[in-house]
């Protein structure tokens, strides 16, 4: 193929961008179109064969003729050329095609077009219908006034709105054409009756995979791969296979904001090149997700060149009670948005429309009085009737000139009164067979393939096309919308109805039959045609198969929407399909209830995940009863699994009692494996929330020797947790963090992000304890920016909280409250963990700082939470004791200290867990110094010393040694103290040593150190 561009007539080829223009202006051209004229003008009055054609566009393909005809025939339309008056294109019959007009090729300076004739066209590829735009001045300037406010990067969101037919498509497309609009990229999406609410993004997913495939579509794909990695996650096809993996890989923890914040940032950053124009059509159709990205944008400060004309129906609006009103509403009350409400056409305009329709004043000024008499200035009803009249020969060319076929015409009684009487006659008009055809399509949606047609009709594909072409040519309810490839390498025509109410009127015409037939045929045609990827249009296949009564299809499929929506974390989408599902599941002919009860838990993931904890514990209650009924013991017993472990972040006092109500149940399920895993999951709570005991201790152990072969990601997950557990609370801190690395791998591969961060946490901790500060560091900047870049607030507040504790521990208490006070709001607070390490770790920081007022407040906090009934973490319980032993110690109340380091000892003797054992022997060795009895303080301090001296617990160790240091001191065994004393220094400078040498904390740790020496409250006693 020769490079550059050709001109031939007024036309240019630009073949690198795949662009066809027409002096300045850009002509739409489908894919397939383009190659077949690039074909023939790379041999300008040659024959092209049919046989040649196919084999260079429909490579390794098996297409029919009617695939090639259907390219030359969009050619045509789009050059305006005839085939029986050919300009360019020339039918050699039988054989091929020869391009019959000059060829030159474009000099240097015109190769490419200026930047300001670019444009990215994101609506169908379909050619204009015709039309005769009239009217609507005063709209027209109003826009062009707002679109000054764009050029100026002032961004702005204008909602037009009015009844179906009234011209608001148009009134865009009127705008589009405007001079100010030359040089602007132009996104259209539009949203589907079809889908209603649940196809998360559609209209947005669309337009920019379109986008993709525009002139300046591997352009846009970098900016979209840089900018929206989460939207490009959306769309599989862009990528090949290392790419989707790398991809997954770097959006791993992606919440819905991530995905809001990053569409608007890829607008914006798209409108930073040349203006944008972002057209959203008939939202009182869109999804929650799309409603929640145009609100975003509208109520972003950030400068940028974008006009969003978002058009809906607000009568559709309110018997749909769809929320698009109340979010117009709230941004115009905030000055985010405008609005722009289009009445009918005026006296005036109608006669502007049939004068530029007719070209005859005096055939206008009959027609003009009673046509809007009848119309009452409907637009599309003024465009009907006057196409009513042309098709009953009531009005006719004769020399190109229009003619009345009687002066009674308007007047006639048998003229319908309304649009859709108008529309519905208009119908009845055409033969049996194009009826057929339309009603056919009109249930696949407001654009068809004529392959889906063929099947549900049941004619050959070459008819269909002909059929539609004909419809076409006579500008009569649909319009060309370029080729559809499917996979199983049908190619076909498709196209597009030309207003919604002629799909809606078509769809109601069928009777309930031949809707369930026609829903079938095309669901099993889709399915066929897009074969292993029918996946991609579940929602489809879910909708066809539902209404086609194949309800075991249906369900199937809706189930699989359900997972493509939580993926795009449009949970509310998610869990309506999964609601629909549910529905369906009586209609199945053996009523199998097993499928009722794994949607039941499906849908309470997924409302979990929405935030909708009522919602998700109510589901998984009902499962559980529903289980329980029809014997489904191994659903109940997974149910009550769940529910044990949702109630941690909700209500703790069931999560033991449902815990071994599913131990119990899963006694008869003969699978020692799941059985295993059941009981540790008990023992683990029992730990978790009640404290050592080591009949639960070893019933985990068990657990995990059990499932060790075990390749479910879930099942993996629980091991790991089971296994931290365990290894922290006997302070073998390294296996804790070699548990909590697998299960970050584990959560990573199942795309659980506050899991990660949950096992990220628990190995930060461990480290703490090791004293590995620096690694400690490293990893929690990682989950931190996991979090920040994906706006996961709840796991932000655990990665806070872990840095706070580091700052706590070395010393740099005002920081470290900074970090508590930060990630403590009422919201966070409702999860027990997050309150419990929270104003535990605050205590300590007020400590520190001697406001012991203030750490008191936190103490009593979470003293009255305990009181409710709520039980506390075990791995936050022993910093609750030492810290409030701490508290008395300093106020002068030796009874209260001496209890709490009692209580201490206690619940770290069993495990043993090391660090605060030693500490408790620690506090207890002050308590008895304090009191007089340095030889007992002896005793107890050594108890402390032989068990930091025999593991790492630097934590611990430095204050150990400090205290044995002070004890000696005072029994005058000043060998011992100064031995004891370089000891605590050495722990302090290996800690010192295991931060960057820049950071800021190994200075606090040191001052924090000189002056816990210099006023430690033991003095007081000594």
């Amino acid at each position: 193929m020769k490079k550059g561009c050709l001109i031939f007539a007024d036309f240019r080829v630009d073949r690198a961008g795949a662009l066809l223009w027409h002096g300045h202006e850009r002509i739409p051209l489908a894919p397939k179109p383009f190659e077949v004229l690039c074909q023939l003008i790379d041999r300008p009055g040659e024959l092209v064969t049919k046989n040649e054609l196919l084999q260079a566009v429909w490579p390794n393909l098996h297409v029919s003729d009617s695939s090639l005809s259907v390219a030359i025939n969009g050619l045509r339309m789009a050059l305006g050329d005839d085939s029986n008056d050919p300009r360019y294109i020339e039918t050699v019959t039988r054989r091929g095609y020869r391009f019959i007009a000059p060829v030159t090729v474009a000099s240097p300076s015109e190769d490419e077009p200026r930047t300001d004739q670019r444009r990215l066209v994101l609506c169908s590829e379909a050619s204009p219908p015709q039309r005769w735009r009239v009217g609507r001045a005063n709209q027209i300037e109003t826009l062009e006034g707002i679109f000054q406010q764009v050029l100026s990067a002032n961004r702005q969101v204008i909602f037009i709105t009015g009844e179906a037919g009234i011209g608001k498509t148009t009134l865009v497309e009127m705008l589009l054409e405007r001079p100010i609009c030359r040089g602007v990229g132009v996104l259209w999406g539009r949203c589907i009756e079809q889908f209603g609410t649940n196809e998360a993004f559609l209209p947005l997913i669309e337009a920019l995979q379109e986008c993709c495939r525009e002139r300046s579509g591997d352009l846009f794909l970098k900016k979209l791969r840089e900018r929206a990695p989460t939207w490009l996650a959306q769309m599989p096809g862009l990528l090949d296979a290392k790419e989707r993996a790398s991809l997954q890989s770097e959006i791993f923890g992606t919440t819905r904001e991530r995905m809001l914040r990053e569409f608007c940032e890829l607008i914006e950053a798209v409108s930073s090149d040349h203006p944008l124009i972002l057209v959203i059509e008939d939202l009182h159709w869109g999804d929650f997700a799309t409603l929640d990205a145009l609100s975003l944008f509208a109520r972003r400060r950030q400068k940028a060149s974008v006009l969003v004309l978002a058009t809906y129906r607000p009568s559709d609006v309110m018997m749909g009670k769809h929320p698009i009103r109340l979010v117009h509403q709230e941004l115009q009350i905030h000055g985010c948005s405008k609005e722009l409400a289009l009445d009918r056409f005026s006296l005036g305009e109608v006669e502007e429309y049939l004068e530029a329709r007719f070209n005859d004043a005096g055939l206008t000024q009959v027609l003009v009085p009673q046509v809007f008499k009848r119309t009452e200035g409907q637009p599309l009803f003024l465009a009907s009737l006057v196409n009513y009249f042309v098709a009953k020969k009531e009005m006719f060319q004769v020399d190109g000139r229009w003619h009345l076929a009687s002066k009674e015409v308007v007047s006639g009684n048998d003229i319908p009164l309304n649009l859709r009487e108008m529309i519905t006659c208009q119908i009845d008009r055409l033969n049996v067979d194009d009826q057929r055809l339309l009603e056919a399509a009109s249930a696949i949606g407001t654009e068809f393939s004529a392959a889906a047609v063929a099947a549900a009709v049941d004619r050959d594909l070459s008819d269909v096309e002909l059929a539609c072409k004909d419809l076409v040519r006579k500008v009569q309810f649909i319009a060309c919308a370029g080729v559809a490839e499917w996979q199983d390498g049908t190619v076909a025509a498709s196209y597009a109805f030309r207003h919604a109410l002629y799909q809606e009127l078509l769809y109601q015409r069928l009777a309930p039959g031949q809707r369930i037939q026609l829903h079938r045929r095309l669901g099993e045609r889709l399915e066929e045609g897009y074969g292993s990827r029918s996946m991609e249009i579940a929602p489809v296949l879910a909708l066809h198969f539902e209404q086609g009564r194949e309800f075991a299809k249906a369900l199937r499929y809706l189930q699989v929407g359900a997972e493509h929506s939580a993926k795009r974390f449009a949970n509310q989408e998610a869990a309506n399909y999964l609601t629909r599902a549910l529905n369906l599941v009586d209609r199945l002919p053996d009523h199998d209830q097993k499928v009722r009860i794994q949607l039941l838990q499906q849908r309470g993931w997924v409302r979990r995940s929405a935030g909708d904890m009522i919602g998700s514990l109510d589901d998984l209650k009902e499962m559980i009863v529903c289980a329980e009924e029809n014997r489904e013991t191994r659903l109940e017993v997974s149910g009550l699994l769940d529910l044990s472990r949702f109630y941690l972040y909700a209500d703790r006092k069931e999560c033991i009692e449902l815990a071994e109500r599913a131990v119990s149940k899963s006694w008869g399920l003969n699978d020692t494996i799941f059985s295993g895993l059941i009981e540790g999951n008990r023992a683990n709570l029992g730990l978790y929330l009640k404290g050592w005991r080591s009949e639960d201790a070893e019933i985990c152990r068990n657990s995990v020797k059990l499932t060790a072969e075990e390749q479910d990601l879930t099942i993996l997950m629980r091991r790991c947790s089971i296994e931290c557990i365990l290894e922290y609370l006997t302070s073998d801190y390294r296996a804790c963090c070699a548990a909590a690395a697998r299960g970050q791998n584990f959560a990573k591969a199942a795309g659980e992000v506050y899991l990660y961060v949950l096992y990220n946490l628990v190995e930060s901790f461990a480290l703490l304890h090791l004293g590995e500060w620096k690694r400690l560091k490293q990893n929690t900047a990682a989950a931190l920016a996991i979090t920040e870049k994906n706006e996961n607030f709840a796991a932000r507040v655990l990665c806070h909280l872990t840095i706070g504790w580091l700052h706590a521990e070395a010393m740099d208490f005002e920081k470290a409250r900074l970090y508590c006070e930060e990630a403590l709001t009422p919201s966070t607070e409702m999860n027990p963990f997050v309150f419990f390490l929270g104003r535990t770790l605050l205590a300590k920081v007020y400590l520190g700082l001697q406001n012991y007022p203030l750490a008191l407040a936190q103490f009593e906090t979470i003293q009255r939470r305990i009181d409710t009934g709520i039980d506390m973490d075990c791995t936050i319980r022993p910093q609750f004791h030492y810290n409030l032993f701490g508290y008395w110690l300093e106020v002068g109340d030796l009874d209260r200290a001496q209890d709490q380091a009692i209580r201490l000892f206690e619940i770290t003797v069993q495990p043993p867990e090391r660090t605060y054992l030693a500490l408790s022997h620690e506090s207890l060795a002050k308590i008895a110094l304090a009191e007089g009895d340095p030889e007992k303080a002896r005793t107890q301090v050594s108890q402390a010393v032989e068990i930091v001296d025999n593991f790492t617990l630097p934590l611990a160790a430095w204050r150990v040694y400090a205290t044995a240091s002070a004890i000696h001191e005072f029994a005058g065994d000043t060998k011992k103290a100064a031995m004891f004393k370089v000891k605590s220094e050495k722990t302090i400078k290996r800690l010192e040593n295991s931060l960057e040498e820049d950071c800021s904390l190994r200075s606090t740790l040191v001052a924090g150190f000189s002056a816990f020496r210099a006023r430690r409250t033991i003095n007081r006693y000594l």
